[in-house]
């Protein structure tokens, strides 16, 4: 008597390993789509991130705009609608943390004329990135400083000014430069001149890269720390966070969001609006930082 169960069990296996391909051909397709729909979106869509910093030395509220990192990204025709989008949340103040530029190239023309219209919104404070500072040292591009000055852009490069908001005398700190040069360009210099002038000014400290602050920053006393640089990590992974930055390597801890430091300040590390090389954002929207201090 023949055994007919053999060629049935196979025909049974054959299907069942046919239904396991076409499941995992399924979701790798998913999985592209998913990816390059979300690489498409981070590259034309921002969020904007709210953030509050509580506070006695203040009278009164104060709105602070941060954006950090554009590396020359427009949203909408010359920028239109994030020049839309700042007027409307109506900002007392607005900061950049650097990298308006990309090193690599050549024309920021339309940065400079981003600048100028968000100056005419409000008083407009900035750090120099990494970006401008290789155009400037290694570039020689001595103009840099002098196009974003003059579009009404104040520039601190190692320095503080103090500046009269809703009441409030605000007291900012500009920081170029990374933890390797700290003492050699003038950074500990403001630092350790500002941490003996006593105060009771509400003090902001801006710094281009984030881990400036932990390693270095977090020794003297200011109430807030905005950065930027790391792009939230490039890659965010679900429930891990920001996969990669140069300065940390893999899993960094300083990426995005907020931080407590050890001198009881805040630090907000913004994922920035651009890019400036060929790894594409994913799972990674670029941010608006809206900072309310209360």
């Amino acid at each position: 008597m023949k055994n007919v169960n053999k060629p049935l069990g196979l025909l049974k296996s054959k299907g069942k390993k046919m239904t396991d391909i076409l499941i995992s051909v399924i979701l790798v397709l998913a999985l592209l789509i998913w990816l390059c729909s979300n690489i498409i979106y981070n590259r034309t869509n921002y969020e904007v991130e709210f953030y509050q910093v509580a506070s006695s030395k203040l009278s009164a509220g104060i709105r602070m705009i941060f954006l950090s990192d554009l590396h020359l990204r427009e949203y909408g025709k010359n920028n239109e609608q994030l020049i839309s989008e700042i007027e409307n949340l109506d900002p007392d103040i607005i900061v950049l943390g650097g990298d308006m530029v990309n090193c690599k190239k050549d024309n920021y023309d339309n940065m400079v004329s981003f600048s100028e219209k968000i100056a005419a919104i409000a008083p407009v404070y900035a750090v120099l990135g990494n970006h401008e500072d290789v155009k400037i040292f290694m570039g020689k591009d001595t103009g840099l400083v002098k196009r974003f000055s003059d579009a009404g852009v104040h520039i601190l490069r190692n320095s503080e000014e103090k500046i009269v908001i809703n009441d409030n005398t605000v007291r900012l700190i500009g920081i170029e430069g990374n933890s390797g040069n700290f003492e050699k360009y003038g950074a500990k210099d403001i630092m350790e001149k500002c941490e003996k002038e006593a105060s009771n000014d509400f003090t902001v400290c801006i710094a281009h890269v984030p881990i400036l602050f932990p390693e270095r920053l977090a020794d003297y006393s200011f109430d807030l720390g905005l950065a930027g640089h790391v792009h939230g990590g490039i890659v965010r992974l679900p429930k891990i966070g920001a996969l990669y930055s140069s300065e940390e390597g893999f899993f960094p801890d300083y990426s995005a969001g907020e931080y407590a430091l050890k001198n009881g300040a805040k630090l907000i590390v913004s994922r920035g609006l651009g890019d400036s090389g060929i790894a594409p954002r994913i799972n990674n929207t670029p941010e608006i930082s809206v900072i309310d201090l209360i």
